[in-house]
């Protein structure tokens, strides 16, 4: 079975890409390989937010369904708990960036920033055909493109979308490493969205714990406890280069999260 863009693998195929792409260090390999045959390129005349009747009511649908059926679905699915929600008092406009190890874990963070309407940029092969492809497009996916002035356009589209407001979710980790368990290294994509709107930067990462005793009953398992972080922010007249803002919220986010992940 495929599901958003990924051919499933075997876990314990899975479980060795992880291991051998971690020994020789390339903690941005894909281990569930992409479906590219259910992909639908995304060109230069994709539309990132569409604006006719027939896609904004599909999208409120979608979003409506997604939002009601989130802490239901994560909960069953892997035990989704949040901490630090308080974290997000008073951010409109925000870059969310998250460690990726879980198909469902937008389903967490966007359960975890009810209140705030929530875009999530993916890899290309998530823009899919069919069915499948037009709900993850009305719940707010926003597809990167080999197209480079797809890629303008996309950029343009998430700086309207944080001027009104929205969070947008980027995985600086790039790929899905199923139930990892420690920050990986970033790419740089995220915190330059950040600096370049000039909007605050919010830390979250997805820690794994183990089960209750009645929840090992049905499924031995870890859980999922999704940490909200401190933001991160400073504004743009303060007399800072783009480009040390930039390294400064990677590290500085890398560092939260490793403290996070660290925990007892």
């Amino acid at each position: 079975m495929d599901i958003a863009g990924i051919k499933q693998g075997t876990k314990q195929l899975v479980k060795e890409n992880i291991l051998r792409a971690e020994r020789e260090g390339r903690f941005n390999d894909e281990v569930l390989p992409p479906d590219y045959d259910a992909m639908l390129p995304v060109t230069d005349d994709y539309e990132f937010i569409p604006k006719n009747l027939g896609f904004v009511l599909w999208s409120l649908f979608v979003r409506t369904v997604a939002l009601l059926g989130a802490k239901p679905l994560v909960h069953i699915a892997f035990g989704g708990r949040v901490r630090g929600r308080q974290n997000l008092r008073g951010l409109k406009g925000a870059v969310l960036v998250c460690n990726h190890v879980h198909i469902l874990d937008n389903m967490l963070v966007r359960h975890a920033v009810r209140g705030h309407r929530l875009y999530i940029t993916v890899a290309e092969f998530n823009s899919m055909k069919g069915i499948l492809g037009w709900i993850l497009r009305g719940a707010g996916t926003l597809p990167f493109s080999h197209c480079f002035s797809a890629m303008k356009k996309m950029g343009a589209a998430i700086t309207t979308l944080l001027k009104k407001g929205n969070f947008v979710l980027f995985y600086p980790e790039k790929a899905l490493w199923p139930r990892y368990e420690k920050p990986r290294p970033f790419i740089e994509g995220a915190f330059h969205c950040a600096v370049v709107n000039d909007v605050p930067l919010v830390p979250v990462f997805i820690r794994w714990r183990e089960p209750s005793k009645l929840r090992r009953l049905f499924s031995k398992q870890k859980v999922a406890e999704l940490h909200i972080l401190e933001p991160l922010y400073i504004p743009a007249d303060q007399a800072m280069p783009r480009k040390e803002k930039m390294q400064l919220y990677m590290e500085e986010s890398f560092r939260l999260m490793s403290e996070c992940a660290a925990q007892d």
